[in-house]
């Protein structure tokens, strides 16, 4: 009996666990949307069955029918968030650097945040077309402002006390920049760089759906005109995992180089 006590009581600090109650919620989601396929409740052909959705996946996963569109998604996605990191740093670090910068600069940015990034999309068509290029124009716009923000947001944790000491010390430039600005802006900008990854992946999956000739928005949108629902589901289902993977990568990558100072946990923003 303590044998079986003790096993209770493991599985069930196992289940009160994170980890433990996201893995009841999905199951719990599962069985619901499995039940009100199969009983008709609410719109039978817009609740294909659980099953149908894991064998479209499947063929997804195990055959190439889906790599063109699956290659310009990434390619629109990882060129946007690079242009993103490239522009976003720099200039972050130029606008939170002086006082009078930011109390300029950062409310601009504030606004222009705010805006959905699709309105200017027609814009990128007319200069770019409609392959490729304009979704990851999206893409880079929306992942420039979470990866600015938070690069002005580290440059003001840096206090004037630590580079008059770096300066009393007689600490070159390059030394006050690797060893004062650093260490205070690379927890927020590690932030904003995850947080550019989910805008880059919305703005340019949004963009493909208004009009494109590849990607997974594109797909989502032909299954959905054409009412293939467990194709839409199951192109919906592989996005959220691959965004999910990505993103779990980039925290574990960013965890082994500099742990997250505490205000950075949980950044939430505009985006």
């Amino acid at each position: 009996m303590t044998g079986l006590h003790r096993s209770a009581a493991s599985v069930a600090a196992g289940v009160q666990t994170p980890t433990g109650v996201q893995t009841l919620t999905v199951i719990a989601l599962l069985i619901a949307w499995e039940m009100i396929g199969r009983t008709g409740l609410l719109f039978p052909e817009l609740f294909p069955s659980v099953t149908e959705i894991f064998q479209s996946l499947w063929v997804y996963v195990t055959t190439p029918l889906l790599l063109p569109h699956l290659n310009a998604s990434l390619y629109e996605v990882g060129g946007g968030l690079l242009l993103g990191t490239l522009s976003g740093i720099p200039l972050g670090v130029i606008f939170g650097s002086r006082r009078s910068f930011i109390q300029v600069m950062e409310p601009l940015i504030l606004y222009l945040a705010v805006v959905p990034k699709i309105i200017v999309f027609p814009i990128f068509i007319l200069f770019l077309g409609i392959g490729t290029g304009s979704k990851l124009a999206v893409a880079a716009i929306a992942s420039f402002f979470p990866i600015v923000l938070l690069t002005i947001a580290g440059m003001r944790e840096v206090r004037p006390v630590y580079l008059d000491v770096a300066r009393t010390l007689g600490a070159s430039k390059f030394q006050v920049a690797a060893q004062v600005y650093l260490p205070a802006i690379a927890g927020y900008v590690f932030t904003g760089v995850r947080i550019g990854l989910g805008a880059s992946v919305t703005g340019a999956l949004l963009a493909e759906t208004k009009i494109a000739k590849a990607g997974l928005g594109f797909m989502i949108v032909e299954y959905y005109s054409q009412f293939r629902m467990a194709d839409m589901y199951s192109l919906l289902l592989l996005i959220f995992i691959l965004a999910a993977l990505a993103n779990w990568a980039m925290k574990a990558l960013f965890s082994r180089l500099l742990p997250l100072p505490r205000g950075t946990q949980d950044a939430g923003v505009f985006f």
